[in-house]
């Protein structure tokens, strides 16, 4: 077995498909069926089943994915390794986030990471959006160096609260910091003069929300479930920037992260409300997470700490009641 072909065969594991496992490696289709056709002749198996447009491991693939995905992680840190050897200003960082992290809070961080660590336009850096589940399992499988989550009572915060016992031995949780969200609506609104509204309070309106089975989308039907208010859903979108347009053209409200909505909001295009009867609902836990037996270069480790520093500033904007313009 060659490298490459480990390389092709995880891409195609990872992504379910033959082209998109070449996009990922920037190489043809044809390459990386020839490459797992060879891994395929050279153990006499077949690793994947073709159905349709999608690939799925047959049973000696996911026996190969074991040893696969620990061989391609182990290569990396081996790597890392060595150039912290000559320098801990170079390298690569892989990091998996939240949509919500990766668009609100992670682009003034990366800029504060680049601005204090000498050197720190020579390391390169991914990042990975998917819900808190996907991302902790990049993390457990060596696909991301460190993971950053949220949650809220729901299956992200399950996960987070699983990964911080001996239920998971491979992960290692930071709780990072809280962060609050509140209820968006329209300036024009009838409920956009006040403050402070209940749960009761925007049950007659029609809501905008995440799509189904995203971390916010669970947060939100879990916040109204536990109030005893049935929701109103006008639309299900899956990205909080696409929900902020459809609130501004007054299609509904939602309740979302301030920190999503802080510019909006600041600018006079939006409005956002406390929800004055769950203050302890309203907030959310945000944590790092990544495996116990990880090698931690030196730019990783000088991540992590900015990432312990500045998270909670971050996600920290005044109260609603002061960034509501009058």
């Amino acid at each position: 077995m060659e490298l490459h072909q480990l390389e092709a065969f995880e891409a195609v594991a990872l992504h379910r498909s033959f082209t998109r496992a070449a996009e990922s490696l920037f190489l043809t289709q044809p390459a990386v069926t020839r490459q797992i056709a060879a891994l395929e002749g050279e153990l006499k198996t077949r690793l994947f089943d073709r159905l349709g447009r999608t690939v799925q491991m047959t049973t000696a693939g996911e026996a190969l994915h074991r040893y696969s995905e620990l061989i391609l992680r182990l290569i990396r840190e081996a790597r890392e390794a060595v150039g912290d050897t000559e320098s801990g200003e170079a390298g690569k960082l892989t990091v998996g986030a939240s949509s919500t992290l990766a668009t609100y809070v992670l682009p003034h961080l990366l800029r504060r990471f680049r601005e204090t660590l000498g050197g720190g336009e020579r390391i390169e850096i991914a990042i990975h959006t998917g819900v808190s589940a996907r991302i902790l399992d990049m993390v457990r499988g060596g696909n991301a160096d460190i993971g950053l989550v949220t949650g809220e009572g729901d299956a992200a915060e399950a996960a987070i609260q699983a990964a911080a016992t001996p239920r998971d031995p491979l992960l290692d949780v930071r709780i990072l910091a809280d962060y609050e969200t509140c209820v968006v609506v329209p300036t024009l609104h009838p409920l956009a003069e006040r403050k402070r509204v209940t749960v009761a309070q925007i049950a007659p309106y029609s809501m905008i929300l995440m799509e189904s089975g995203t971390n916010l989308r669970t947060y939100v039907d879990r916040l109204l479930s536990t109030a005893g208010v049935p929701k109103q859903i006008t639309m299900e979108l899956d990205n909080v920037e696409a929900i902020k347009r459809m609130i501004e053209a007054d299609l509904g409200i939602s309740i979302l992260p301030q920190v999503a909505v802080r510019a909006e909001v600041e600018e006079g295009r939006l409005a956002a409300l406390t929800l004055s009867d769950s203050p302890r609902r309203a907030h959310r836990r945000i944590a790092l997470v990544y495996r116990r037996d990880k090698y931690l270069s030196a730019p990783l480790k000088a991540f992590m700490a900015l990432l312990e520093r500045e998270v909670g500033e971050s996600v920290r904007v005044p109260s609603v009641e002061s960034f509501t313009p009058p």
